[in-house]
């Protein structure tokens, strides 16, 4: 009995020292740089330098923010790794790891309609609204920097820069951080049909892939009319009729426009599509033989029977 005792007080002792070595993985250092001041410390991983905002931490208190960034740490690797796996042979295989800022007390302009930004000039992440809207949105920008900044022909007009991000992100990664958060599913005011069409059962999470396809069915058949909506030119605009009977490239959701991505890659593949993805889009015939307007219906089709598959109804 006493040596089970003493087992178990070793055990009970140890935790405190597992879960600091757990948050230590990644060693904090002092930031000598130019924004010391507003950023005193930084944490290095091989994919990213984290500058530690002292604003930030007086906003949320310091073991909340702390908390919130080695829980994250780990996810954000493994989901980087990921993106560069599948960008291999389109980026160099050495890539300098991306800075990413928190600005959670949204003191930037753009926090006014994003929840994070890749900025081409400057060259790094910056994340909005606390850490729980940083997991859904991370991957994304983390692509934007590989394909707009890495990439030899770089991501250009909207829907391939925007299109590309969400199509990686959503259809060819795991994307751990979205998926811990159920990719926003409470916040971002999905309809509530979408919940089961898009729950991955096994995993009792939101299946980013089958969420992106469900939500192209429903831009498909009309469903934007009416609705304000993020489109790939990145500004927030409303679906009309007459837009929904002649839509333009830049004027696609980015379910819609991550959804002709991988149809393209689908029917085309990966070779072609991504050795193109800086013309217009208004030029796609010079490519596919067809146009837009053609291949946005023939999407359509490939997208509906897509739900098919996957038992996804409406």
């Amino acid at each position: 009995m006493k040596r089970i005792l003493a087992f178990l007080l070793a055990i009970l002792f140890s935790l405190p020292a597992i879960c600091c070595a757990e948050q230590t993985k990644y060693q904090k250092e002092e930031n000598t740089g130019w924004n010391k001041d507003s950023r005193p410390y930084i944490i290095r991983t091989p994919f990213a330098v984290w500058y530690i905002s002292k604003a930030d931490i007086e906003l949320l208190g310091e073991d909340a923010y702390y908390q919130g960034l080695y829980a994250i740490l780990d996810d954000a690797e493994a989901d980087f790794a990921d993106a560069r796996a599948a960008l291999k042979g389109f980026i160099p295989d050495e890539i300098q790891p991306i800075d990413i800022y928190t600005d959670f007390c949204n003191k930037a302009e753009a926090s006014k309609t994003s929840d994070a930004f890749y900025r081409e000039l400057g060259n790094y992440i910056k994340l909005f609204n606390g850490w729980n809207t940083a997991r859904i949105a991370l991957l994304h920008e983390y692509v934007h920097y590989l394909t707009m900044h890495c990439a030899q022909s770089r991501t250009q007009f909207g829907f391939w820069a925007e299109g590309i991000a969400e199509y990686i992100a959503n259809f060819v990664c795991k994307n751990r951080m979205g998926r811990s958060e159920n990719m926003g599913f409470e916040i971002a005011g999905y309809p509530p049909v979408m919940w089961n069409q898009s729950l991955n059962e096994a995993e009792n999470s939101i299946d980013p892939r089958k969420l992106n396809i469900g939500l192209g069915a429903l831009a498909a058949n009309g469903g934007l009319v009416g609705l304000r909506y993020y489109a790939v030119k990145n500004e927030t605009i409303e679906r009309t009729e007459e837009m929904d009977k002649n839509l333009k490239p830049e004027d696609l959701s980015l379910c819609e426009a991550s959804g002709m991505i991988a149809y393209l890659v689908d029917i085309y593949g990966k070779n072609i599509v991504f050795n193109n993805w800086s013309i217009d889009p208004d030029a796609m015939e010079t490519v596919f033989d067809k146009p837009f307007s053609e291949l946005y219906l023939e999407w359509t089709e490939w997208n509906a029977e897509q739900c098919r598959i996957m038992g996804i109804q409406f």
